[in-house]
């Protein structure tokens, strides 16, 4: 079983899981039993040996449609336990191809994507698509559906190097819905092109103490970023409802102190949600979808990082998104 929306609906690769759990018609012959059973936990089919083969095997199959053999090398399947062991990791592998092709279908779903941009940008929760489809954001739900919908946006782009998966540090269910937001630690998302990496951090906070919670653990992060990928320029891309000027000013500056003192300058650029829904929109608008576009904007806005002071840099960034999508149109 898995959520769907705010339902339950069977998820199709567990569909022999399924059929083996609706065999077992028993009932517990008295109340001890029932007590027992509740204490310790229900059995499950897979439980047994041969139940847990067919939805092994069941999965092998569902592999094999997809081209993919499991490797059976030194791997037991004696036990129950053995075979649970394998079955997890065909679970695993299964889970990465279907969001394989759930990243494949984010091109063809840019305006869905630009909807939920819009949503987050405006502080509204539901709006209705030209298809007539209805979608939304619970409001409890909002900072995760932040990180999610920047991610569908970068799929959407593609060209990526890290497959999906590593691409977000946040949890999905089964039908790709965030979960919860993304862990400590690193950067919300992290995106490897050919020629670039982009670490993401979002936020709804938008007051003054924006960049007393983001300024510090954003460098950080970022900073991470460029020690692990030595052989490629690394940017951040901070991205908030509105930017406060010292957040602005924290990411002029950029510095950044390593291992042994070493001194860093870290390009990170702050973009308000509406500046990166219009240049997402130019970019499938236009029919310029090339991650080249990103970088070109980041080098764009930070050309003049040390050239302004806060105030008018955050108005120069302003002008480079304005100028590149204008630009995306010749």
């Amino acid at each position: 079983m898995l959520t769907k929306g705010k339902g339950i609906t069977l998820a199709p690769e567990k569909h022999m899981l399924a059929v083996e759990l609706v065999k077992d018609t028993s009932v517990p012959t008295n109340d001890q039993i029932q007590l027992a059973t509740l204490c310790k936990g229900a059995t499950l089919p897979t439980d047994k040996k041969e139940p847990a083969l067919l939805v092994f095997n069941d999965l092998v199959t569902q592999l094999a449609q997809r081209g993919v053999t499991i490797d059976l090398k030194g791997r037991s399947l004696d036990t129950p336990q053995s075979i649970g062991a394998v079955r997890h990791d065909a679970e695993d592998i299964l889970a990465k191809l279907n969001e394989a092709d759930f990243a494949k279908r984010q091109v063809a779903e840019w305006k869905e994507i630009a909807a939920f941009i819009r949503l987050l940008a405006t502080g509204k929760f539901s709006t209705t698509l030209p298809t007539g489809e209805e979608i939304g954001i619970p409001k409890s739900e909002a900072p995760a559906y932040f990180e999610w919908i920047i991610w569908r946006a970068f799929l959407a782009i593609n060209k990526l190097i890290n497959p999906p998966h590593e691409a977000r540090r946040f949890k999905v269910d089964q039908d790709f819905l965030p979960v919860s937001t993304a862990r400590g630690g690193g950067s919300d998302l992290i995106f490897e092109f050919d020629t670039f990496v982009l670490g993401v951090e979002v936020t709804l906070t938008e007051n003054s103490r924006q960049e007393a919670l983001e300024g510090e653990s954003v460098r950080r992060h970022i900073a991470q970023l460029v020690s692990q990928y030595k052989t490629k320029p690394v940017y951040g891309l901070f991205a908030a409802k509105r930017i406060d000027i010292n957040t602005v000013e924290t990411f002029r500056l950029g510095i950044w102190y390593g291992e042994n003192d070493v001194k860093m300058h870290l390009n990170v650029i702050p973009l308000t949600l509406s500046q990166f829904h219009d240049f997402f929109v130019a970019l499938f608008q236009h029919g310029k979808v090339d991650n080249t576009h990103v970088k070109a904007l980041l080098d764009l806005c930070i050309a003049s990082c040390h050239t302004f002071e806060a105030p008018l840099w955050k108005k120069a960034i302003s002008e480079c998104v304005h100028k590149h999508i204008q630009a995306l149109t010749l």
